[in-house]
């Protein structure tokens, strides 16, 4: 329970939510704060939490928890049915690389001991066989889920509303979008970075430095988190949605703003590109700031533009998983788990 506002946070809620209704009997266990990177007195606290449960439990834990607990995992193994959510690798959120490398290396030796590995997409999945070594019959993807939203309305004011959604930390990469918007200092837009502003201070401290350098502190706007009723108004006023990571396993704010029918215009980011239409979204590489600024200049000046991507938002809209997709995936493979014991 170490944040409510990410996506990986929506997707074990409701995930749970679903699963409870189609008649999973669900037990909820909230672990010590400070995961991924518990103290020796929350490893312990869990420790014990996982020892407390009955022999042959099955247990549904998100790998912020036991990505980290990988002498938990081998522990238990035996005992108890352990599934792992992996949204995406952690050593990808790329705080540098010996704590990536660290936290390679826990994922990989708690994945050893799993019996199932939920991941968001086929790009994890890949990873996860191809560094991880876990078996393709270990690995079930189920993506996540959209719920039915109300269309943008858009800004209507003559300046045009970027709107990009995400903790403000290294891998969401929110510098390459300020120096790719630099450079269209005379087009009319404004950008709000709705996000958790907390969990990377001094990364959010360079970013905030790096809009001032470019003299964009009165467009950019870094809001933090937004309760949902504020959230709900952003995306009303939103005119274009952006994102610039460099990485995500599968990037559940872009299929809100494809909900929403806004055109999109976002880096490829790992499984981005899987799943995201051409028809709705303009999808440049990772970490070029000048691809990028190309981009997002079409759909600034050429209105043409942006309504072919809010038209092919709006039929994508219509293809988007729902979450009891979510949970059926998940369901017919936890089912498995249990008829083979």
């Amino acid at each position: 329970d170490y944040e409510r506002r990410t996506g990986g946070w929506v997707y074990d809620t409701r995930l749970i939510k679903e699963l409870a209704a189609l008649g999973w009997r669900v037990r909820e266990i909230v672990l010590p704060a400070g995961f991924p990177y518990p103290d020796e007195a929350a490893r312990a606290q869990s420790a014990e939490a996982f020892a407390q449960l009955a022999d042959g439990t099955l247990v549904l834990t998100d790998q912020l928890c036991l990505g980290v607990l990988p002498e938990v995992a081998q522990r238990e193994a035996q005992r108890l049915r352990l599934v792992m959510i992996v949204h995406h690798p952690l050593m990808l959120e790329q705080y540098g690389a010996g704590v990536d490398d660290a936290f390679g290396r826990s994922e990989r030796e708690a994945l050893r001991h799993v019996r199932l590995a939920i991941v968001t997409s086929e790009t994890t999945a890949k990873f996860l066989r191809d560094n991880f070594g876990v078996e393709a019959d270990r690995i079930v993807v189920a993506p996540p889920g959209t719920d039915s939203r109300p269309l943008s309305e858009g800004s209507r004011d003559g300046e045009l509303t970027l709107l990009s959604v995400g903790a403000v930390v290294p891998r969401k990469d929110h510098g390459v979008l300020i120096d790719a918007l630099s450079s269209l200092r005379d087009e009319p837009w404004r950008l709000t970075i709705v996000g958790n502003i907390k969990r990377a201070p001094d990364h959010v401290s360079a970013l905030r430095a790096r809009i001032a350098a470019a003299g964009l502190q009165d467009r950019v706007h870094l809001v933090g988190e937004l309760d949902d009723v504020a959230l709900e108004e952003v995306w009303r006023q939103a005119d274009i949605y952006v994102a610039s990571s460099r990485h995500e396993g599968f990037g559940m704010a872009i299929a809100e703003a494809i909900s929403r029918g806004l055109p999109v215009v976002t880096t490829a980011a790992g499984a981005v590109s899987e799943w995201l239409s051409p028809s709705a979204a303009l999808i440049v590489p990772s970490g070029d700031p000048d691809a990028l600024g190309t981009a997002l200049a079409r759909v600034l000046r050429e209105p043409q533009t942006r309504t072919a991507l809010m038209r092919g938002a709006r039929e994508q809209r219509l293809r988007l998983p729902r979450w009891e997709d979510t949970a059926a995936r998940v369901d017919a493979a936890l089912l498995h788990i249990v008829s083979n014991k």
